[in-house]
């Protein structure tokens, strides 16, 4: 009777009729909803969670459904889509900044900067909503560089349980004027609040880019490399992302081409990118001597230069390719770079006398910490049961945690990961984020799907 009471009082905004998208997600993640809300404004989406407060109706906040947390795959809520949520798109060229609706998608924001000679500097794979991108705190390929979505995030507008619309932040660069609650917003996967507009920090275009593909010696000179790098050039280097032999072949066989380095596939190789929103610098001239150094010392032993775009088209095929493969178990991780090879010899040696069919192929951004470390279940193999799959994933993130490591680096928080928290979340902390979270909420009926107690 609640849900049938919410559905009369929510008004045209509210279907029962859920189209599939509403309901899987782009990667992975199957659900069931008996409505979906498609606000068009904040204040629809106030009165939305006001109508489902009186009827004990649970929402789920849904931006384009591209996560792997499950965070916006509904177990039976309500679905809120903030697809519609378009309605503002103000750009401030002299401050570089963008004041923008939640349900506009990165590539849109983008799309429309280029023009400027602006970007949202967020490089991801998938094209997610601007929301979505908040409320999980993406960081993406080029997070050496420009940071995460909360390095460059400056105001928000969110609508708080109750149904308060709530402005955090002036949008400005410089402003300790108020508790700067937006950033409790940022990664909260949709506990506190609806986030319904940003105002983001904008990034010059680059005008110049030079990219290799480096099969570095060994894994040991990996490190070296980056500091050598990173040292000489300093903010040039917009992206260091590394790729197993694995990931690597994956993307080849999707892409349907021939592997980039002459002598066949390294076991480990580096993606780096040179970039630079000034003339006056030959990048490509830069990277060359860089590595012509690094042949001479003997820590690379072949590169792949001059394909700027087809060696980005590589990395970026990488999800593609090991969907191809078989069944994807993903781990968006991060450890600290001591740890990294470390962390890797033990997991991979654990899966192979644990779980012998999972392949890893693991790949992701270096440079800042970050690793898809994924596996592949081949489609030959006896499937995982539950039991077997929440084994394997808890083997991996006790490994995880004994080299200091976070078990979500950029993916955010959700119903695959709830166990997870909780098993290395200190108790303290978990505590204190439910004290945060009922405090904002007022012990209201949250939106979302977490459980941060």
């Amino acid at each position: 009777m609640g849900l049938e009471a919410f559905i009369r009082a929510a008004g045209s905004v509210v279907d029962t009729e859920v189209e599939p998208r509403y309901l899987s997600g782009a990667r992975y993640g199957t659900g069931g909803s008996p409505a979906v809300c498609r606000p068009g404004t904040a204040a629809d989406v106030a009165h939305l969670l006001q109508r489902a407060q009186e009827h004990g109706v649970r929402l789920l906040p849904q931006g384009a459904h591209t996560g792997l947390v499950k965070a916006a795959t509904p177990q039976g809520e309500v679905v809120l889509s903030t697809e519609r949520l378009r309605g503002v798109f103000e750009l401030d060229a002299l401050d570089r900044t963008l004041r923008v609706s939640a349900g506009f998608r990165l590539s849109e924001v983008n799309e429309r900067l280029r023009p400027h000679g602006l970007q949202f500097a967020i490089d991801l794979s998938a094209d997610p909503s601007i929301g979505g991108m908040l409320a999980h705190n993406t960081g993406g390929t080029r997070m050496c560089r420009y940071g995460d979505v909360r390095a460059n995030t400056l105001a928000l507008e969110v609508v708080l349980p109750d149904g308060e619309v709530l402005t955090l932040g002036r949008g400005l660069a410089k402003d300790n004027a108020a508790l700067a609650l937006q950033h409790l917003f940022i990664g909260s996967s949709g506990a506190l609040g609806v986030i319904t507009e940003a105002t983001l920090r904008l990034q010059a275009l680059p005008r110049h880019t030079a990219v290799a593909l480096v099969a570095p010696a060994s894994l040991e000179a990996v490190w070296p490399l980056y500091q050598r790098f990173t040292q000489a050039w300093g903010g040039l280097v917009s992206a260091f992302e590394g790729l197993s032999a694995n990931a690597l072949a994956a993307a080849i066989e999707v892409r349907g081409g021939a592997s980039p380095f002459a002598q066949g596939l390294p076991p480990y190789s580096l993606l780096i990118e040179l970039a630079a929103d000034f003339d006056g610098v030959d990048l490509r001239a830069l990277l060359h001597g860089e590595l012509e150094a690094a042949f001479e010392r003997g820590d690379v032993l072949d590169a792949a230069l001059d394909k700027d775009d087809a060696l980005w088209a590589l990395r970026h095929a990488v999800s593609e390719g090991l969907r191809e493969r078989g069944a994807v178990i993903g781990f968006d991780i991060s450890l600290p770079r001591r740890a990294v090879w470390a962390f890797r010899a033990e997991a991979s040696d654990w899966l192979s006398g644990e779980f012998p069919p999972a392949q890893v192929c693991d790949f992701g951004h270096l440079g800042d910490g970050g690793q898809h470390f994924n596996l592949v279940w081949p489609r030959a193999a006896e499937p995982l049961d539950a039991q077997a799959l929440q084994r394997l994933r808890e083997g991996v993130y006790a490994r995880v945690a004994a080299h200091g490591g976070s078990f979500s680096a950029e993916h955010g928080l959700g119903p695959l990961v709830q166990g997870t928290y909780r098993a290395h979340t200190a108790s303290a902390l978990r505590q204190a984020s439910a004290r945060v979270v009922a405090a904002l909420t007022q012990g209201a009926l949250g939106p979302g799907t977490f459980d941060f107690g």
